[in-house]
């Protein structure tokens, strides 16, 4: 789904380099977060294989599962910058379409003067201007 994604989004040229850059980066943080829980969930069946000589050493053992936890918490703090990313580039979307919102209210109430001022003096009759 990433990939599809990433596909139709260096395809569409409604971007612009700033929404260019944040997808290619959120393209590139989500393809490591999927990739390492792939790794993640290939260790747990390794490491919870019959196998594995755990036993005989209980060191080797911490290191394993030590550094499964050292991975998942990398994924944790993936997904945190991603979702603050995210959450950081829809807030100023947000601000952009707040100040285009003020900007189009504030021409509004500048063409409805203008128009009540053309249909005030529309509305004066030939002899209220000659008073």
């Amino acid at each position: 789904m990433h990939r599809t994604s990433w596909f139709h989004r260096q395809h569409d040229d409604e971007l612009g380099d700033d929404d260019y850059q944040f997808f290619a980066k959120q393209y590139r943080r989500r393809m490591q977060t999927s990739s390492l829980l792939m790794v993640i969930g290939f260790l747990i069946v390794i490491g919870d294989s019959p196998y594995m000589p755990w036993k005989s050493y209980p060191g080797l053992f911490a290191a394993y599962w030590g550094g499964i936890l050292l991975i998942a918490f990398w994924v944790i703090l993936c997904a945190i910058g991603d979702m603050s990313a995210s959450r950081i580039r829809s807030t100023r979307l947000i601000s952009r379409v707040h100040d285009q919102q003020r900007l189009l209210e504030q021409q509004l109430m500048e063409m409805r003067k203008n128009h009540q001022k053309s249909a005030d003096e529309d509305s004066k009759t030939p002899s209220d201007q000659e008073n």
